[in-house]
């Protein structure tokens, strides 16, 4: 399920507003200027993934809010992997969001598939969230992070503190596949 960047746009406003947060606040908190989340919530721009997570960060959810809908609360989630939003990555690859929209959890899990040559973003970036998990499901990755380089293959794993300045990208002719744990 493929998803358009204007439900995005009004979707940071509906979440902002329903927490009573103006746009500078919001912006304050999630370490973006307010010009660039009015342009966001105007559709004039489309937020990268990192400026997603800063805004979820910012609004103490977890990023597959901006994409989900929420329903009828239920004691138990089953979600089938093809009915969850499919999120484009611009420096190509895509994330699926796993999180459940229901229970409030310290933990946000996402599928993310990278292209070869691909990346989750352009440069380095950080978050609020301490902690991360990442297993590499298929394929080679590699990790820059605070200045060095970690190559990972197929079933390692490994934790880092993703508020240091990082990106993951596919250095191989092949695509590969990450499961991302991000506390929350």
């Amino acid at each position: 399920m493929a998803i358009l960047m204007q439900n995005i746009s009004s979707k940071i406003k509906a979440l902002r507003q329903q927490q009573g947060l103006s746009q500078r606040s919001l912006a304050e908190q999630a370490g973006i200027s307010a010009a660039s989340l009015s342009q966001l919530e105007s559709g004039q721009s489309s937020p990268s993934v990192a400026t997603l997570e800063k805004l979820a960060d910012g609004l103490g959810i977890a990023i597959a809010a901006f994409f989900l809908e929420t329903g009828e609360q239920k004691d138990i989630e089953i979600f089938d992997l093809n009915d969850r939003p499919m999120v484009t990555l611009n420096q190509g690859g895509q994330f699926i969001p796993l999180t459940a929209l229901h229970h409030p959890i310290g933990f946000e899990p996402m599928l993310v598939q990278l292209d070869a040559g691909g990346s989750f973003e352009e440069g380095q970036y950080g978050i609020k969230s301490p902690h991360a998990f990442i297993w590499v499901r298929s394929g080679h990755v590699l990790l820059e992070y605070d200045n060095r380089e970690y190559h990972l293959t197929e079933m390692q794993s490994l934790y880092y503190d993703a508020r240091k300045q990082h990106n993951w990208r596919n250095t191989s002719d092949a695509p590969c596949e990450l499961l991302m744990v991000r506390s929350r």
